[in-house]
């Protein structure tokens, strides 16, 4: 049952964010920016499948590192927000409670899913 929660979660996820990048495409939003956080949000999004479908994706020595890099990523964009004001700070909050269980996914997945990681050692 959790597991399906998981999985439907990194669904959603995926769409959502998806269509949002889509969108900010249509209106031209393209630069560095831009592709440094397609990077982040990719492994974000990984990280939140293997904790979903409990899979191994890549070497269990990577996700440790990507999961603080995401997140101090993360909290070093919220910065400009913070500078912009009020309404800037509250989009970001609704957003990030969106991201939070992603985050919490990827941290679980770096850090504490062994029998995730065993099975990888296992089939070597």
């Amino acid at each position: 049952m959790i597991r399906k929660g998981w999985t439907a979660y990194a669904a959603f996820l995926t769409v959502a964010i998806v269509t949002g990048e889509v969108r900010n495409l249509a209106h031209g939003a393209m630069d560095a920016r831009t592709f440094a956080n397609w990077v982040l949000t990719l492994v974000l999004l990984l990280a939140t499948w293997g904790y979903a479908l409990r899979r191994p994706i890549g070497a269990p020595r990577y996700w440790g590192p990507a999961f603080w890099v995401v997140s101090a990523a993360t909290l070093i964009t919220i910065i400009p927000a913070a500078i912009a004001g009020t309404d800037a700070l509250i989009v970001v909050a609704i957003m990030l409670l969106f991201a939070a269980p992603a985050f919490y996914a990827a941290y679980r997945y770096a850090f504490h899913s062994p029998d995730v990681w065993q099975t990888k050692e296992t089939t070597r």
